[in-house]
């Protein structure tokens, strides 16, 4: 298969890492970070992510008091309206995790690419 195929996804490996201290990173609370750093709010990207507020939440805040300190800061609503942005741990969370991605992506082309071998 052609490595520069349009087909071929940009990432392949998404891990689920467990740092202990009940913080578990993966690619769902990291697609939800993201979403919240485009749409500067947490109902927006549980909607982008077919989730309801309350989950989106929950997993913000899951991360929130496994690091003891937040990854998001949220405005609550009223004539100006509310909103949510990351804070820099949040944005140094979905720097560190996209570059494990790359690199991981990179040093598994071998074997991704015999597995997609497999497929065809």
């Amino acid at each position: 298969m052609d490595p520069s195929a349009p087909n071929r996804q940009a990432v392949l490996i998404r891990p689920r890492v467990d740092l202990g201290r009940s913080i578990v990173i993966g690619p769902g609370k990291i697609d939800l970070l993201r979403h919240v750093a485009e749409g500067r709010s947490i109902s927006a990207a549980a909607r982008a992510m077919g989730l309801t507020y309350k989950r989106a939440w929950l997993l913000i805040d899951a991360l929130n008091r496994g690091f003891g300190k937040p990854v998001v800061e949220a405005a609550s609503g009223g004539k100006g309206g509310g909103g949510a942005r990351l804070t820099p741990l949040g944005e140094a969370l979905i720097a560190r995790y996209g570059a494990l991605e790359t690199k991981l992506d990179s040093a598994s082309q071998p074997e991704l690419d015999a597995l997609r071998a497999l497929a065809d």
